[in-house]
């Protein structure tokens, strides 16, 4: 079995998708998938779930809603009744957003251990699971805020992953996306830093030097600050055409 919240929900067992109506019901297994082979206690299922001002049958609810998400997915997994809550059994690689975080972790022991090769595959693979917005179509509170949470460590295997390809000179291959992830993200300055040395390395300076002064014009302006130092070591870094901004062994 396989549950996907990298993009619109879906699960799915043998490659058919089995079907799945009701706030409440996606609700429920989204958060037992996210804890995979943990207890999740009933308390914090309706906190999440029914919100802040349960009814007084909310715990009956929850227990309607086990019994029919049972049906659901046997023989696939099952939902176990732990001291207090629920538990799902399913291997935490079946879901995707554990199996993302389980192979940026990969990638950036291998890096760290000096296997370029093997952690740029690691990234790609953990980068390929996201289809989209990730819980997308679950409105409430707490979905939203897991699903920013999930972004936030996207972005930051993205940048992990650039960082990589910079370190092995594929500053070319990586400017469309770089120039995107900057307009998407106006305000990130690593992307921002990673672009500038990607241009820079393609012998274009002076568009490396338009990148830190649109930053820093868009700073002044939303936020009134300055960008940070690492950024601001950078654009001096250009400016004085340094050495040590060319690819290591090139």
């Amino acid at each position: 079995m396989e549950i996907n919240v990298l993009g619109p929900w879906e699960i799915s067992a043998g490659g058919t998708r089995l079907p799945l109506a009701g706030e409440r019901r996606v609700g429920v297994l989204t958060r037992l998938a996210l804890s995979a082979g943990q207890p999740v206690s009933a308390d914090h299922l309706l906190a999440q779930v029914w919100g802040e001002s349960t009814a007084t049958t909310a715990a009956k609810q929850l227990q309607i809603v086990v019994s029919k998400l049972r049906g659901l997915l046997s023989p696939h997994a099952g939902i176990a009744t732990v001291s207090g809550g629920y538990k799902l059994n399913v291997p935490r690689e079946h879901v995707d957003a554990l199996l993302f975080s389980l192979l940026v972790r990969r990638a950036r022991t291998a890096k760290a251990q000096g296997d370029l090769a093997a952690a740029d595959d690691l990234f790609h693979r953990a980068l390929t699971l996201w289809r989209g917005e990730a819980m997308a179509g679950i409105r409430a509170p707490w979905a939203r805020a897991e699903a920013a949470r999930l972004d936030e460590e996207r972005l930051a295997a993205q940048e992990d992953h650039t960082d990589l390809r910079l370190a092995v000179g594929d500053h070319h291959g990586l400017m469309p996306m770089l120039a995107g992830h900057v307009t998407a993200h106006p305000l990130r300055e690593r992307p921002r830093a990673q672009l500038m040395l990607a241009l820079y390395r393609a012998s274009r300076p002076s568009e490396a030097l338009d990148v830190y002064r649109d930053i820093r014009r868009v700073m002044a302006d939303e936020l009134g600050i300055e960008p940070g130092t690492a950024l601001r070591r950078l654009h001096q870094a250009v400016l004085r055409r340094d050495p040590a901004l060319d690819v290591v062994g090139r």
